[in-house]
């Protein structure tokens, strides 16, 4: 069985060394790393083509499309190997995570998916640990997004027949991939590592570092969420999708933005919702079943 790991990449030309080094430090390398250079105008690409200099494992394509789901999806066509990652140009990979991920994969039977946890970074330094999370793997994604980029591995052929990255997407498209594959019943697994990938936080992160900002996107992206139960024959989850809509309705409120929530509250149950986040409560996940109406 081989692994391909597919690093998307635009104008990150001293951010991505970090990420290359870990990469570089394999205790088993990748059968393939796939560079996507994705329009940078600074020297990235010049970057990325040192760093494959001497690696016949190491490919350097392009992508001028913009778009981090429209360059993952120009490497995955590259992808040749049973499994593939994804990972950004700004995060770093535990020494040993390419061998145990395998060595998990081997002890799984080689299951269409392999999730896992990771540790975020954020801009003041303070780290944030995600495990994964079991149960209803629907429910655990549409409220903690368990199958985020950098969360797990793939069989290749799994994620082609599933449609892919959803192209067009300026957020949340790991969001909407991951109810993609889960609608697709697929056989997941936790994979055991002993560390986690570690997400740096960016001030110029795609995702960004507030919701008012990209007021619009959330809810397109919200809206593809919904198509994509309607289309897997999952429409029992479509009451999270307005728990998700009432919790940014209740960000934006706590960012200032009032007026950018009123369309997303049409219930007392999402209002409330709304009003809780918006003072700052926490764990919606666990109070949204308890409700009453």
């Amino acid at each position: 069985m081989g692994i391909a790991v597919v690093i998307p990449v635009r104008n990150r030309e001293r951010l991505v060394e970090p990420t290359l080094e870990s990469l570089a430090a394999q205790t088993r390398r990748p059968d393939r790393i796939i560079l996507v250079d994705n329009g940078s105008t600074d020297s990235t690409l010049q970057t990325l083509r040192r760093f494959a200099e001497g690696k016949p494992h190491v490919r350097v394509v392009s992508e001028p499309r913009p778009g981090a789901a429209e360059a993952r999806n120009c490497g995955l066509d590259a992808v040749r190997e049973d499994y593939v990652m994804f990972f950004d140009s700004d995060d770093l990979m535990p020494p040993r995570h390419i061998e145990e991920v395998m060595a998990e994969l081997q002890r799984n039977d080689f299951p269409d998916i392999g999730a896992f946890g990771m540790v975020r970074r954020g801009l003041d330094g303070t780290t944030v640990h995600k495990p994964f999370r079991g149960g209803d793997l629907m429910y655990q994604h549409l409220f903690h997004c368990i199958l985020s980029t950098q969360c797990y591995v793939v069989r290749t052929e799994f994620i082609r027949r599933a449609g892919r990255w959803p192209e067009m997407t300026p957020v949340w498209d790991d969001f909407i991939l991951g109810v993609r594959l889960l609608c697709r019943n697929p056989r997941l697994c936790e994979l055991k590592l002993s560390e986690p990938v570690k997400i740096i936080a960016q001030t110029d992160s795609i995702t960004g570092l507030d919701f008012s900002s990209k007021a619009g996107l959330w809810e397109q992206a919200l809206d593809s969420v919904a198509r994509e139960l309607r289309s897997g024959h999952a429409e029992k989850y479509l009451p999270l999708v307005d728990c998700r809509r009432a919790i940014l309705a209740g960000e934006y409120r706590r960012e200032g933005h009032p007026d950018l929530a009123k369309n997303l509250t049409p219930t007392l149950k999402s209002r409330l919702i709304a009003r809780y986040v918006a003072l700052g409560g926490r764990g919606v996940a666990t109070l949204f079943p308890l409700l009453p109406f």
